[in-house]
């Protein structure tokens, strides 16, 4: 920079323009720096832990915002038709231009500020292990300089909405999704004081006190005029450095004239609530259950309670018989810890299968509600993360609250409900470029408690994952629960360090005749596990001609169904293609013509889209009917796949089942008289074998779980026996998943740059080798807005080799649709966001987030012979198109080719089993 033509010093820490947006604004408020870096300052000598270097942050603060002035400029944001829409401003790049000072650990929270990624937290850990002096903190604590980033970060984010609330900007205030805290409004004591709550409350004093200052530019009549005529000139574009231009002008003209405005001052308290239950009674289980669910904690819920609120960070195994509670059992004594206003939690609940996460959601809620009865005028917040949905729900005084921008959450939850995929992909730093290690941060938070629902559920390579996973936490000293109803010896012997630490209500048989005794003589369930069994094994399925298979379930339902017009039927088989046809069949042979007819006859499998929510047919509203029935003891058939076998909360008083392994047909039983209020309560299972492409029983383990079903024949159902035919073969893990987990360990929690490229490809195993893709279904109704399409429009996860064509004898693809076209996100640098375009580069479908959308018109359809695509919102995806075509599969890899025209094509490549290889 040239000595004789210095570049203006503008002092502006933040820019307001009061009111609605308009061309010409009367006035625009800017904050001065000294005095936003002076506030923050003052909130990080107050954080209240300890464990961080203050000085260090202290002087991050210092800098953090000093190259402010030279990047500083006014934007203006137009629409599509490049018409104004509001003006904002920018620091961009402000970070990077910061005095490098001697201290290295500094000069990174200088940087480091604003961005929070994975990658920039691990390069500058990684280069600050190097220094001898930070050896030490790092080997005591891998995630210290992003702790002490995230204290400069939670500092600087809390200032900020404090100053958009104060001068005058509350839509700036709504964006800020990074922060951990809820600020909320008080009543402020006169014109110059203004008085906020802030919860969770991190600070060691009861109150502190910030001023904020501002400067006033009030335009001339000239400036207005001259912002009009661009307007009015059609050049909206140019409004941002016209607008630029006269503020510059107008500080350097007037710099050592202008006169602060008086300061307002903000004083910060802890979040107030206008009800509080009594202090003694907060480790009380019978209180809590009675004042949240409005009932009585059973023996096991109690002893759930009294582990969980009386040890700090506890870990154990839960088992439990299916239907006792054991959500419950976690849910209420987080909501009693929660209620500790100086200590708030967060609870992460890992799901196995997306299938469970509308029920869970739905009794999280319930509780949620009334906790915040409890509480009133606290936020308590639901985050339901499953990657394409990522959704925040705030609760306030028992009502659904509607959220700012409730996509981009960060983990920003009391309870975070997720899948077992997306947890890993978080836990790994995996998400949007900017802000993605504040998941691996949150989750290893020391308040966090991780519970895994349905342990017992994995296998293969997400068993090898979830133990990979499980060990790790336990060794950082997270707080654990795995919930299980059957997990194998075998699989709880690999998790022999938790062995000490088991809550038994299954094996232990004083705590199993506790809980019988319990719902017979407390809650006088008369029927409590009284179920009647019949195996009809007089019939084999067949996957290539199951038409007879279906007939013998179909019958048993109508039987069933109409010797008794009160019963609530549950019918479940293995594939979607079943569900079906005997969905279809039932419908026609009850002869229900329209949706209008039908209000007991339910559909429910995993291709069926939950987009649009509001659609009759959408995976929420047919859960939500379906509940409402049961809840209501209202007759119903419903006709299921093993998408609702475990978790679901439904009381049927039949189960009809294809045979299927004694796990799944514990956790199907489950659904059967859960209440114990069914004096007949039935379970039918049907079929002498179990499908192969299920099927985890060796020839021997199934002859013995044969003969059990066999003397279960006419009895009482006894889930022990069937427990004891679980499979009992060792789980030899994929050495491949192992090593990965291991490398991305390293990375993201020891900052090893070699295993950096693992990372980068995005390469997360989780329950397969095989990536899954998103399918959409376009009928032409959203217009030409692709992103519309891909929001608005039926979709489903599908794993890709699901979508390989397939070939007839004579050699002839029979399954391929003309208008496929397949795309993938790809992150725009500039616009800063994911954008969608075609699918045209080679490479690793693990690197390749793609959606493939399937029109229904032919019009602009590639190959004219080809037949269109037809869906139905009522049965979902039925069939799946064949969009890719095997290429030259060699070695460990899978290679799949796309056309996506008739003279060019695109082959992705990812990794096969090690039973493919």
């Amino acid at each position: 920079m040239s000595k004789s033509n210095p570049k203006p010093f503008f002092k502006f820490g933040r820019v307001f323009f009061p009111g609605e947006p308009t061309i010409a604004p009367d006035k625009i408020l800017f904050q001065p720096l000294g005095n936003h870096v002076g506030n923050v300052r003052q909130l990080a000598r107050k954080w209240q832990d300890d464990n961080f270097s203050l000085e260090r942050v202290i002087e991050g603060i210092n800098l953090h915002d000093k190259a402010k002035p030279q990047t500083f400029k006014i934007l203006v944001e137009t629409n599509k038709q490049v018409e104004f829409t509001k003006y904002t401003y920018s620091f961009k790049g402000h970070r990077f231009k910061v005095d490098k000072p001697q201290n290295l650990w500094v000069q990174a929270l200088a940087r480091g500020h604003h961005d929070y990624s994975t990658k920039e937290i691990i390069k500058d850990t990684y280069q600050l292990k190097k220094a001898p002096e930070y050896q030490k903190i790092f080997s005591k604590d891998p995630l210290q300089y992003a702790k002490e980033l995230y204290i400069l970060e939670m500092c600087d984010q809390i200032e900020a909405e404090l100053a958009c609330r104060v001068i005058g900007d509350d839509e700036q205030a709504k964006s800020r999704t990074f922060m951990d805290f809820t600020i909320t409004k008080g009543i402020s004591e006169d014109s110059k004081h203004r008085v906020f709550y802030l919860d969770p409350y991190p600070f060691k004093e009861p109150t502190i006190t910030l001023n904020f200052r501002s400067w006033t530019y009030n335009l001339s009549e000239e400036d207005k005029n001259q912002l009009q005529q661009l307007h009015e000139n059609g050049k909206d574009k140019e409004l941002g450095s016209k607008l630029n231009t006269l503020v510059k002008e107008w500080w350097k003209q007037n710099e050592h004239n202008i006169n602060e405005d008086p300061a307002i001052t903000a004083i910060i308290k802890p979040y107030n609530s206008k009800t509080k239950p009594i202090p003694e009674k907060s480790k009380n289980a019978i209180f809590w259950y009675k004042e949240l669910a409005n009932f009585q904690p059973n023996p096991m819920q109690e002893e759930v309670f009294q582990t969980m609120v009386e040890t700090q960070h506890p870990a154990f195994i839960l088992k439990a018989p299916t239907g006792v509670g054991k959500f419950e059992a976690i849910i209420i004594p987080f909501l009693a810890m929660l209620s500790t206003k100086e200590d708030r939690h967060r609870l992460i609940i890992p799901l196995p299968a997306r299938s469970l996460l509308e029920d869970q959601k739905q009794r999280c809620e319930k509780y949620l509600k009334q906790f915040s009865l409890l509480y009133k005028g606290r936020e308590v917040s639901l985050v339901i993360d499953t990657g394409t949905e990522m959704n925040r729900y705030v609760y306030l005084d028992g009502e659904v609250k509607p959220s700012n921008n409730s996509r981009r959450h960060l983990y920003k939850g009391d309870i975070i409900l997720t899948t077992i995929d997306k947890f890993i992909y978080r836990y790994f730093g995996y998400g949007d470029k900017q802000k993605s290690f504040i998941f691996p941060y949150r989750i290893h938070h020391g308040n966090t408690l991780i519970c895994f629902d349905e342990a017992h559920t994995y296998d293969d390579i997400s068993f090898t994952n979830f133990c990979s996973l499980v060990k790790a936490l336990y060794e950082a000293g997270r707080s654990l629960v795995l919930m299980t109803a059957t997990l194998s010896q075998n699989h709880l012997e690999r998790l022999d360090y938790l062995a000490d630490n088991v809550i038994d209500y299954i094996d232990v048989q004083d705590n199993l005749e506790k809980l019988n005794n319990f719902y017979k003589q407390i809650l006088k369930q008369d029927y409590s596990n009284l179920k009647q069994f019949k195996w009809v094994n007089d019939i084999a399925y067949d996957l290539t001609n199951s038409r007879n298979f279906q007939q013998k379930l179909i019958s048993i339902a109508l039987e069933e169904w109409h010797s008794n017009p009160s019963h609530r039927i549950i019918v479940s088989v293995e594939t979607v293609k079943d569900a079906i046809e005997i969905y279809e069949n039932i419908k026609s042979e009850l002869n229900i013509k329209s949706k209008e007819q039908n209000d007991f006859l339910f559909l429910y499998h995993g291709r069926l889209s939950d987009i649009p929510k509001t659609s009759h047919y959408s995976r929420t509203e047919l859960y939500q009917r379906l509940k409402e029935r049961d809840e209501k003891d209202q007759a119903y058939i419903l006709v299921t796949t093993s998408a609702i076998e475990v978790g679901c909360d439904l009381n049927s008083t039949r189960l009809i089942t294809q045979m299927c392994n004694p796990e799944s047909l514990i956790q199907r039983a489950g659904r059967c008289n859960r209440k114990g209020d069914v004096e007949d309560a039935k379970i039918i299972v049907v079929g002498n074998n179990i499908p192969e492409f299920v099927n985890t029983l060796s020839e021997t383990e199934l002859e013995d779980y044969q003969t059990t079903l066999n003397d279960l024949h006419a009895q009482n159902f006894d889930p022990k026996p069937i427990l004891n035919c679980v499979s009992t073969k060792q789980t030899i893990d994929d050495y491949r998943v192992v090593e990965l987990f291991s490398m991305l360990q390293d990375y993201v929690y020891n900052a090893d740059l070699t295993c950096q490229s693992a990372h980068e490809k995005g390469l997360v195993i989780t329950r397969s080798w095989t990536p899954s893709v998103t399918l959409v279904y376009d009928d032409g109704k959203q217009g030409d807005s692709l992103e519309k399409i891909v929001k608005e429009s039926p979709q489903i996860q599908v794993p890709i080799d699901r979508l390989i064509l397939k070939k007839n004898d004579e050699g002839n693809y029979i399954n391929q649709y003309a208008n496929v076209d397949v795309y993938e996100w790809i992150y725009d640098k500039e616009e800063t966001r994911y954008k969608l375009e075609p699918l045209k580069y080679w490479g690793c479908a693990y690197s390749k987030d793609m959606v493939i959308k399937v029109r229904a018109v032919q019009e602009g359809a590639i190959y004219d012979s080809f037949e269109p695509y037809s869906y139905d919102h009522e049965l979902g995806f039925k069939d799946l198109p064949g969009v890719f075509i095997k290429w030259r599969s060699n070695g460990y890899q899978e290679r799949l080719q796309y056309n996506p025209t008739k003279d060019r094509s695109v082959v992705i490549n990812y990794t096969k089993a090690l039973t493919q290889d």
